[in-house]
This record gives C-alpha cells, sequence and structure tokens, in this order.
C-alpha cells in the first residue's frame, strides 16, 4: 500500500481485508458489519482494494480453480437480498464464460464487493484450503499496522 493519510482509504483496506477475514470464518455478522453504512463512494474503495487482492492472488495461483459446490458454501455466507446474483456471478467466472469484470458488471456496488470477495475466498480456499488462508488474512492485515496504517475501527 502507497504511503496515504487519507483515512477513507485506509479504512477501505481495512474493511475489504475483514470482509475476506469474514467470509473465510464463516462469521455471516461479520460479513454484513463490513459494509455498514457506508457511502457509495466508500464502497467503492472498498471494491477497489478487493479487486487488487483478486488480482494479486489470481497472479499467484495462476490457472486458480473454482468449485461450484465451494462457491455455493461461500456465496451462502454473504447477504440474502444479494446471495444469488453473486452466486450467477461467480459461476460465470469459474465456468469461464467470463472474466470477473464482465461478471459483476451490472450489479449494484455492494453484490459487486461481495462477489469479488467470494470469488478470492473461494480460490483461496480451493488453493491453500481455510486454515492457510486465514494465516494469510492475518499476516497482511499485521503488515498493514507495520506499515503505520492502524485498524480505524475495532475488529470484530
Amino acid at each position: 500500500m502507497a504511503e496515504t493519510d487519507d483515512s477513507w482509504l485506509v479504512d477501505a483496506v481495512w474493511r475489504a481485508t475483514d470482509l475476506t477475514r469474514a467470509y473465510l470464518a464463516q462469521d455471516r455478522a461479520q460479513i454484513e458489519a463490513c459494509l455498514a453504512g457506508l457511502s457509495s463512494g466508500r464502497m467503492e474503495l472498498v471494491l477497489a482494494w478487493l479487486v487488487l487482492e483478486h488480482d494479486e492472488l489470481c497472479d499467484r495461483l495462476l490457472t486458480p480453480l473454482m468449485s461450484v459446490r465451494e462457491i455455493d458454501a461461500v456465496a451462502a455466507l454473504s447477504p440474502v437480498e444479494n446471495e444469488f446474483a453473486i452466486t450467477a456471478a461467480v459461476r460465470r467466472v469459474a465456468a469461464r464464460e467470463m472474466g470477473l469484470t464482465a461478471a459483476v458488471d451490472g450489479l449494484a456496488l455492494p453484490e459487486q464487493i461481495h462477489a469479488i470477495a467470494v470469488c478470492t475466498v473461494v480460490m483461496a480456499l480451493e488453493a491453500i484450503g481455510r486454515a492457510r488462508a486465514l494465516d494469510e488474512v492475518d499476516v497482511k492485515a499485521m503488515e498493514y499496522e507495520r506499515m503505520g496504517y492502524p485498524r480505524p475501527r475495532p475488529a470484530a
């Protein structure tokens, strides 16, 4: 992360990290809390950070795999009103019908955020498993703090 005094960006990084961790930990309450009360401008920052994290994981995995079973299980943790759209979008990506950007195009901003988080989490679960993926998220969180970007709000 580049050095910044932008408190919104720092908050977005932490919300994206917390959202990814919440999906990995299967914590539905935390998943819902990550975007609660955010304006669309702040949600766009969360989306941008999630895209960066997704792309970094894709680059590491080269050809990420995503099973329908895992997609359905992770997407079921998303807010109920978004679950169908998220599941459909991520399934299109997994089937290689289209890329992630095209799959989420036309979705509402919260649905885009959740779809990208679900896609990232499913790839991580398939590639390295839940325990190691959680460890990686926790290491990134510690690194953000070491870099001088303290958590702007308490972790749930």
